[in-house]
Formats: structure tokens, C-alpha cells, sequence
């Protein structure tokens, strides 16, 4: 599955302002965790379209490995921690935990001219961040 193009949110951020990026990798332990998962992550943009603070997201599928990776960027921290804790993702976590194995998250800054984010760039950050 090709990595869903980058959405912008409500957020409009002016130049130089600095942004909240968090990028994620949720391995699931089982393939039969997918459907489950999938359902979630369409209820997921729905609320990320809506989200105060949120400049913009995408989601890259790895279904063979049954990996997960999500790149979004927020006005600032306040903002994506309100997000995780609110509406389908907060009862997403709820559902899917002991589903998911051992999830990595990394956050950094950027500015709203590095925008689209760069999946390459995401997936340096987070797996030189874990080594």
C-alpha cells in the first residue's frame, strides 16, 4: 500500500513559526490486527481533518511487515497531546492495546516550509533516534 499523500489540517501556520512534528512506527503483532487497525485509521483522519492545532498528516502502510508509520505536525505539543487524548484516537489506544508491539515515536521541530514532511527524513529521525 503506497503511503497516503500529506493532508493539510486546520492549522495554517505563518512562515518561521516553529511546528510540533511527531512521527511514529506502530508494529502490529499479528496480521489479523490489520482490518482492526485500518477501521481505526479512517476514523482516525476524520478527526485529524477537524483537529485544532493540526497543519497536516500521512500515513505509510507497510502491511507485509505489518508496520505502521504516521508523520503529522502540529501548531505545538499542547495541540497533538489534546489530539491523542480526545474522540476515536483516544478509544483507538484503548482498543488496540496488547495489538500493537513495541511502538516508537520521536518528535522535532520544524518550519512550515519543510512542508510536505519527508518520509525519508521521518523514518532517519526515528530509527537513528532508537539505535
Amino acid at each position: 500500500m503506497p503511503a497516503l499523500p500529506w493532508t493539510r489540517g486546520v492549522h495554517h501556520p505563518s512562515n518561521g513559526e516553529t511546528l510540533h512534528v511527531l512521527t511514529s512506527r506502530l508494529p502490529l503483532n499479528r496480521y489479523s490486527d490489520i482490518p482492526r487497525f485500518l477501521r481505526w485509521t479512517l476514523r482516525i483522519r476524520r478527526q485529524l481533518r477537524r483537529a485544532p492545532g493540526c497543519v497536516g498528516y500521512t500515513l505509510d502502510a507497510r502491511l507485509l511487515s505489518k508496520t505502521f508509520w504516521t508523520l503529522s505536525a502540529w501548531s505545538d505539543e499542547a495541540s497533538m497531546e489534546a489530539f491523542v487524548r480526545s474522540d476515536a484516537h483516544a478509544l483507538m489506544l484503548a482498543d488496540m492495546k496488547g495489538r500493537v508491539g513495541a511502538p516508537g515515536f520521536i518528535t522535532s521541530p520544524a518550519t512550515p516550509d519543510r512542508l510536505p514532511l519527508s518520509w525519508s527524513d521521518a523514518r532517519d529521525r526515528l530509527t537513528g533516534h532508537q539505535r
